[in-house]
């Protein structure tokens, strides 16, 4: 997280997109002595085999019908609301959120304390209102979290005069 956080205030790293986030946590787990062949990229966990996941760590399984991970050590969603993305925009990627990657999680229910769901909302979209429910856009995240699997690690990073790290 401090190198992420570093490199964002010294401008080395500029995400415009959620691939750019997930492209720098690959970089990351390298640059820290992550052995290469257990990083995955949009793949498959044997557990949810029609489901690609952001950022998966693991051996692959071959001997399944597509092969997978079948036993993941850390499995990560990652969404982007960066500056510069429009409203129609960060309104189609927090219905993701909310519909496709938080169920998504929950359908592996293992690894139990392996599985995060990496927000990085540059723009801070996800502190507005969320009028249907009338709570924040991130309180109505951490309540369909809680009612899918409470066990999803949420990990919030917003801009303040940094980045401001938050498990929730």
């Amino acid at each position: 997280m401090q190198m992420l956080t570093r490199d964002y205030n010294e401008t080395r790293f500029v995400p415009i997109l959620e691939s750019d986030v997930v492209g720098y946590l690959y970089y990351l787990w390298i640059s820290q002595g992550g052995l290469p062949d257990k990083i995955h990229l949009e793949t498959r966990v044997c557990a949810s085999p029609n489901q690609k996941f952001d950022f998966v760590v693991g051996i692959i399984n071959d001997n399944e019908e597509k092969p997978c991970i079948k036993e993941p050590e850390l499995v990560i969603e990652v969404k982007a609301f960066p500056i510069g993305m429009r409203g129609p925009q960060h309104r189609v990627h927090w219905k993701h959120v909310v519909e496709d990657d938080i169920p998504k999680l929950a359908s592996l229910r293992r690894p139990v304390k392996d599985r995060y769901l990496l927000l990085f909302d540059e723009a801070n979209y996800l502190k507005g209102l969320y009028r249907a429910r009338n709570m924040s856009k991130m309180n109505y995240i951490k309540k369909v979290r809680d009612e899918e699997d409470e066990n999803i690690l949420i990990l919030n990073v917003r801009k303040t005069e940094s980045l401001l790290w938050e498990f929730l």
